[in-house]
């Protein structure tokens, strides 16, 4: 992609001050950044230092890694470290922890352990006050650290530790910002400390805040990175460089202001459907081949990477379901995971050798694994459940097997894990377990079976693949399998470069921010994925910066999958 250094870009590149970057999706926001990042690594970066660019997401992450390739070479890339603000506070805290009176090593509760250790509690919960009360006792005495608390235990530490700031900020003289609009309280009161010493570069676009129902998170966000860092400011305003030849950036900023023009828009089309279940689903099958035939008309190559997008996590399962019908269609899906990874320790459990002298403790284990996924969801029904196992287990450790159904249940899993001939295949080992849990006739064991079919084929991580083939190399069985699998997730959440968007993937609106796909279907229903949040009356301001974020994910062409009975107030049904 040929790139103009016009004077806005010029004024950053030669800037020896703060510089706060504005523009909207796709403006040249990250180019500008690497490009300046690779004028520091060329120019003034000494041995030992590196630029760093900050983002929220692994997603993000993989964007801007990608965008390294053009303007970037391998030479510079080993000079500059791309990281989630998560990985980048872990990196601090491993180092300086025990300033604050935490034991020696400290440890990560992962994201899904936390919900079930908080039985599913929210904020808005009152009980939540306890929950923070307790995370912070656990980091202080066990050294076990949630990923909510990454954040303000790092900004404690550059607050109180001035020659731990010092340092930080001479390993990195430059400290790239994405997102800047969304970091929260003590996110931005770390990039602020550092600022002291560095020079920092914030890439922001009010338009594209979509957290800002979070804690600390709001608009004011933008005036204080200009009266604390005094930048220089530069507006791209809406320079377009992901979706060129196309009108796709302008029927989002039209959906935002409310302003839906009365005629079609290049790179936007519309395909509706009855609302019937079987004229749905065949509807959501069949918007991937228009898609794919559009993107192809429109650019005379074939589609490399494909969402389908819908507003609730309702409406997420109902496009999964969709695709994995007749012919499946294979797709990726991202959701919210406490439930399925939590599912997926059971799964593992099976995989692991049993001696069917400890059967009852075997079916314990399994009957607390199950316990401990229901507790996440923190549901009145899933935590009545999770009670329920935990009692059972307990008399199954006490040598006294209760006769109800799910205790029945998980006897014939834990007898047939004794018997099962595995593969040395994780995938296919995996999925002989999740059928089995399917087929057992427990509800209990169906529902994690379900959430299972999220990760078919390990698409969560090729290291929970690999990690598992590297135990059954060593062991030709699954030793550990659990521990290996809490070991890969951790990796992955932390470490990894990002997540591959290639192919078809099916997710929330809020789980594509970062993304870019070549080709997006918005599916819309009233009840289980409408364009307009919950709750929220005209203007629909919220709804409509969500939107506006949702279709700016995609570089060629925008398909409205819509219910023919319903109407959307905030787009013009008749011009698409």
């Amino acid at each position: 992609m040929s790139f103009i250094i016009d004077d806005k870009r010029r004024a950053i590149l030669s800037a020896e001050s703060h510089c706060l970057v504005m523009g909207g999706p796709g403006s040249g926001k990250t180019t500008i950044a690497l490009m300046k990042a690779v004028k520091r690594i060329d120019e003034t970066l000494l041995p030992g230092q590196y630029v760093l660019f900050l983002s929220f997401s692994r997603a993000a992450v993989a964007r801007i890694l990608d965008a390294g390739k053009e303007h970037v070479s391998s030479n510079q890339m080993s000079s500059l470290s791309i990281q989630t603000f998560h990985s980048f506070f872990w990196q601090i805290l491993q180092g300086y922890a025990y300033l604050l009176g935490s034991p020696r090593p400290i440890s990560i509760v992962l994201a899904h352990d936390e919900k079930a250790m908080r039985h599913g509690i929210e904020r808005n919960s009152p009980a939540w006050a306890a929950w923070e009360e307790s995370r912070r006792e656990m980091f202080h005495n066990q050294g076990r650290v949630c990923f909510d608390l990454f954040a303000p235990l790092t900004a404690e530490i550059l607050v109180r530790a001035q020659s731990v700031r010092n340092r930080i900020a001479e390993r990195y003289p430059l400290i790239l910002v994405d997102e800047a609009q969304d970091t929260g309280e003590e996110q931005w009161q770390c990039v602020k400390l550092l600022a002291e010493k560095t020079q920092v570069i914030c890439l922001a676009d009010l338009d594209q805040m979509i957290y800002d129902f979070l804690p600390g998170v709001g608009p004011s966000r933008i005036g204080d990175i200009r009266t604390a860092l005094s930048p220089l400011e530069v507006d791209f305003e809406s320079e377009n460089n992901r979706s060129p030849g196309t009108e796709i950036a302008a029927f989002a900023r039209d959906i935002l202001v409310g302003i839906v023009k009365g005629s079609s828009y290049k790179g936007v089309s519309r395909h509706r459907f009855r609302s019937s279940t079987t004229e749905r689903d065949t509807a959501i099958r069949r918007s991937v081949g228009i898609i794919s035939k559009r993107v192809k008309d429109e650019t005379g190559h074939a589609a490399t990477s494909i969402a389908l997008i819908a507003s609730y996590g309702s409406g997420v399962a109902i496009i999964s379901s969709a695709l994995q019908k007749e012919k499946p269609i294979r797709h990726r899906v991202l959701f919210d995971e406490a439930f399925a990874l939590l599912s997926s320790r059971a799964a593992a459990f099976l995989l692991e050798p049993k001696d069917p002298r400890s059967k009852d403790k075997d079916i314990a284990t399994l009957l607390e694994l199950i316990a401990e996924a229901f507790r996440a969801k923190g549901t009145k029904t899933a935590l009545t459940q999770s009670v329920k196992c935990l009692q059972y287990a307990q008399r199954c450790r006490s040598n006294d097997l209760p006769t109800f159904n799910i205790v029945t249940a998980a006897s014939i899993l834990v007898e047939s894990a004794n018997s099962r001939v595995l593969t040395g295949e994780p995938g296919r080992d995996w999925l002989s377990v999740k059928q089995e849990m399917r087929n057992i006739g427990e509800p209990s064991f169906a529902e994690v079976a379900s959430s299972l079919d999220y990760l078919v084929g390990f698409v969560r991580g090729h290291r929970i693949r690999d990690s598992l083939s590297e135990i059954w190399m060593q062991h030709a069985a699954y030793v550990g399998a659990r521990e290996v699998i809490d070991g890969a997730l951790t990796q992955e959440q932390l470490l990894s470069a990002g997540d591959d968007v290639q192919g078809i993937h099916v997710m929330n609106s809020h789980k594509c921010k970062g993304k870019q796909f070549d080709g997006v279907v918005l599916y819309r229903q009233q009840h289980h994925s409408p364009f307009v949040w919950r709750d929220e009356v005209a203007p629909y301001t919220a709804s409509r910066r969500l939107m506006h974020m949702t279709i700016t994910r995609a570089r060629c062409h925008v398909l409205i999958l819509d219910d023919v009975f319903s109407k959307c107030p905030i787009t013009n049904a008749h011009v698409l």
